[in-house]
């Protein structure tokens, strides 16, 4: 299907509404259902999501490889130490944000 700018969204949980992301990026939970499904999988009640309907509205900004990059070491340290049961808090989106903010500028690129 299409979105209102003529984006091409797929229908499947990872563009449905009823989403809800987990700490894996391969589950995300159904609101809906009230379970957890494959970011691929579909249902009848699947509903475009906000952000899927704001594709090519324009006014958006890219993240940088960077801070991606240290945002996926920083959970990837924070999923071995719950593995090996160290108990550790887990820091929140804004917090790394601005841990990388402090050390390396903006986390988005510059256009």
């Amino acid at each position: 299907m299409r979105n209102s700018h003529g984006i091409e969204v797929k229908e499947c949980c990872a563009s449905c509404r009823y989403k809800d992301l987990t700490r894996l990026m391969t589950a995300r939970f159904c609101t809906e259902h009230q379970k957890s499904v494959k970011p691929n999988g579909y249902c009848k009640q699947w509903a475009i999501s906000e952000q899927m309907e704001a594709a090519g509205r324009g006014g958006g900004q890219v993240k940088r490889r960077a801070y991606l990059r240290y945002l996926l070491e920083v959970r990837a340290d924070e999923s071995l130490a719950d593995q090996l049961g160290i108990r550790a808090p887990h820091k929140t989106i804004d917090q790394i944000r601005e841990e990388f903010e402090k050390n390396q500028g903006s986390i988005y690129l510059s256009l």
